[in-house]
């Protein structure tokens, strides 16, 4: 089985950091976002993995040089929606395939996850099921797809990891979409896809799941703390409040950290108090006082 990864989107809403790092490549809990994706697709068994890349690509191609696999990496020349983006790492063969968004950490286990005999989408109950695409349930499986909608039928959301049993009825629904250019939203949406395999017979099963954003600061904010509790590196001392991570090559004079707070590489602070807080690497910070948000270079840069 492969896995297709789209991260192309420009990241508007985490500048200007994403001017220069990839959105799925800046750090939580201690490492970038994409590490936390792909590491549990290999736990899984999963080498082989499509990348759907675009704004500052050759630094996901580049990153990926770290790990054993095969990897794939296929431009996105236009914007054009999830769908279509989705659609350029399909082929037309018979086989399963993984989708997992870019900016999407899941605390489910993905061997379970992709062991089915029907389609599965991972979803999970939000308070605002308007900001999200929605899926409408009768007992165990999903009769509707909807996409960010004025009306939700349920509080289920669609989180972003996806099991489809065959590549080629996903990429012959998508093409659809395209021919006779069916948009939500002025995009191709990838629940539009669903909606015309639901309508061919395709049996789609919801997952429900734990998941955590990473595409606006508030929630990478939020991610940073739950995945801190795992990865954190530092122990409690009278300038460190646990949980806290501190990477390689950092200097600390004066300052008080924590709790909550990731420092990358190569990074000096100097006489600053730093809590909640994600910290870029060859970030140099002096006389701060930074709480719930994300930094680099000298805190001019901040999120």
């Amino acid at each position: 089985m492969k896995a297709i990864i789209p991260v192309a989107g420009y990241g508007t809403r985490m500048r200007p950091h994403t001017d220069h790092v990839q959105k799925t490549l800046i750090p939580v809990g201690g490492k970038p976002a994409l590490s936390h994706i792909v590491e549990p697709l290999f736990a899984a068994g999963i080498k082989k993995i499509t990348f759907i890349i675009g704004h500052l690509g050759q630094q996901v191609v580049d990153f990926m040089q770290q790990y054993d696999g095969q990897f794939q990496f296929i431009e996105q020349k236009e914007m054009l929606g999830l769908g279509h983006a989705v659609l350029q790492g399909l082929v037309n063969e018979d086989e399963e395939v993984l989708l997992q968004l870019g900016d999407n950490i899941f605390d489910t286990n993905i061997d379970n996850f992709i062991t089915s005999k029907a389609n599965r989408i991972a979803v999970a109950k939000v308070d605002d099921p308007r900001r999200f695409g929605v899926v409408e349930l009768d007992k165990n499986y999903i009769i509707s797809f909807h996409e960010k909608p004025d009306n939700p039928p349920s509080n289920y959301a669609i989180s972003g990891l996806y099991f489809l049993k065959s590549q080629i009825i996903l990429k012959n629904a998508i093409e659809t979409l395209i021919d006779q250019n069916i948009t939500t939203k002025n995009e191709y949406q990838i629940t539009d896809a669903f909606k015309i395999m639901l309508n061919q017979g395709e049996i789609f099963e919801p997952w429900e799941c734990g998941w955590m954003d990473t595409g606006v600061p508030d929630t990478l904010l939020k991610t940073n703390k739950l995945l801190l509790n795992q990865y954190g590196n530092q122990k409690k001392s009278d300038f460190i409040t646990p949980p806290v991570f501190v990477g390689n090559n950092v200097t600390m004079i004066n300052s008080i950290i924590g709790p909550n707070v990731t420092i990358m590489d190569n990074s000096t602070i100097n006489n600053c108090h730093i809590s909640n807080c994600v910290i870029l690497e060859n970030t140099n910070l002096s006389d701060k006082e930074l709480s719930h948000c994300v930094v680099g270079k000298n805190g001019s840069d901040i999120c």
